[in-house]
């Protein structure tokens, strides 16, 4: 069944799997509540269970895996990039290795490139394109200050002020996630209402191509437990390789964190900061204003 088809279902599997025991009533005793309201206070219970539970990561920010996608379409040069890097991080110290690829789509050619990001010690880097790397001989990575992406009077990027600011969402359906049935909800928040954003929003290449400031943020709970397992926001177009470019936006972007409630299965792999010498500190990126930190 498809999100809307469920959305009736999962009111209930909700309140029996996720906020309270579900118990039938002795025969010949009828409810003093409407059975559709009865779903409604169900369905809201749980909702603002997950919002408590988004609250609470931000509290204590467990790692998963990161997955950062986006596509931006140019419609004068006919072009169309996609790319997507995913890989583990750790949200409460900054700590990201993430790889995949860029893809640049044009009149009958694609060009696929290798996508590698570090993120250490308050800087995000990613490996200079290969078209690129004539112009930067024994050189490897571009380099960006994740301070530039701070909200106004804190540590944390605007995303995390975002999320920190989602107070109502709707329940949209099951999902599986990581091999667990879920629920999902689904809300928005507007940037422009966090006066913390304020400051980036003027200057974030993000806005101004996605056309929007308003973050669509998806929970989904484990079925059952009602335990965080992942969260996505995006903003702009729809992240997919047909999306097309409105008079707002041209490009989408959407950031996955998940796996926020498996454990990590054995040491990580230690996350190293290149060398000075392989760094070109003036290139131009956009990723370092994505991140969730």
């Amino acid at each position: 069944m498809g999100k809307r088809a469920v959305a009736g279902a999962v009111a209930v599997l909700v309140g029996c799997g996720v906020t309270a025991s579900c118990h039938a009533a002795p025969a010949g005793v009828k409810s003093t509540a409407p059975a559709a309201a009865q779903a409604s206070d169900t369905a809201a219970a749980a909702e603002a269970k997950a919002v408590r539970a988004l609250h609470a990561w931000l509290d204590d920010p467990q790692p998963g895996t990161l997955t950062i996608s986006s596509i931006s379409a140019d419609a004068a040069q006919k072009l169309v990039t996609s790319r997507q890097v995913s890989g583990r991080f750790d949200p409460f110290a900054t700590i990201a290795s993430l790889t995949g690829t860029l893809n640049v789509l044009g009149s009958g050619s694609t060009v696929q490139d290798p996508l590698s990001v570090i993120v250490l010690n308050g800087k995000l880097y990613w490996s200079i394109p290969t078209k690129e790397q004539p112009l930067y001989p024994g050189r490897g990575w571009f380099e960006s200050d994740l301070a530039a992406a701070q909200a106004a009077d804190s540590e944390h990027s605007i995303w995390w002020a975002a999320l920190g600011a989602l107070d109502k969402v709707h329940t949209d359906g099951l999902s599986e996630v990581d091999s667990k049935t879920t629920v999902e909800y689904t809300g928005t928040v507007d940037l422009a209402q966090i006066p913390t954003a304020a400051a980036q929003l003027k200057r974030s290449a993000i806005i101004e191509t996605a056309g929007t400031t308003k973050v669509s943020v998806d929970l989904y709970a484990a079925l059952g437990t009602g335990n965080l397992v992942r969260i996505t926001y995006r903003l702009g177009l729809q992240v997919s390789v047909d999306a097309t470019p409105t008079a707002n936006s041209s490009a989408g972007y959407e950031v996955d964190m998940s796996g926020l409630d498996a454990p990590v299965k054995g040491t990580p792999t230690p996350v190293v900061q290149p060398t000075p010498s392989m760094v070109a500190v003036n290139g131009t990126g956009d990723l370092y204003q994505l991140m969730l930190f």
